[in-house]
């Protein structure tokens, strides 16, 4: 018992000094809806394409942003098209998409 405790205060310490990064190193971004929106493997799809396929460099979705279900849609083309799992709509991988596609209508 006093080993647990020793070692929840030693776990307690590192997170404290490193401010939990190490527990939440990773967050939705734009890049990495980049690179999801151009993978191949998006979601576990076995199909070789990608959202990028479709619409290269974001082609054609220039006013997706303004679809209140965008979350939806994305997932429609993930099971559909590209024959992967749908994405739950709190993931990382689906808030960077959504972040990706929603930068698209200041690139065009």
């Amino acid at each position: 018992m006093k080993h647990l405790l020793c070692y929840s205060l030693f776990v307690m310490l590192i997170v404290s000094m490193h401010g939990g990064e190490a527990f939440a190193a990773e967050k939705p971004s734009v890049e990495k809806g980049h690179l999801l929106f151009n993978s191949q493997s998006l979601a576990g799809a076995p199909s070789g394409k990608s959202c990028a396929g479709c619409h290269p460099a974001g082609e054609g979705l220039e006013n997706a942003w303004k679809n209140p279900n965008l979350v939806g849609r994305v997932n429609t083309c993930i099971a559909g098209p590209l024959r992967g799992s749908k994405l739950n709509e709190n993931s990382i991988e689906m808030q960077s998409l959504i972040m990706y596609i929603r930068s698209l209508k200041q690139q065009h």
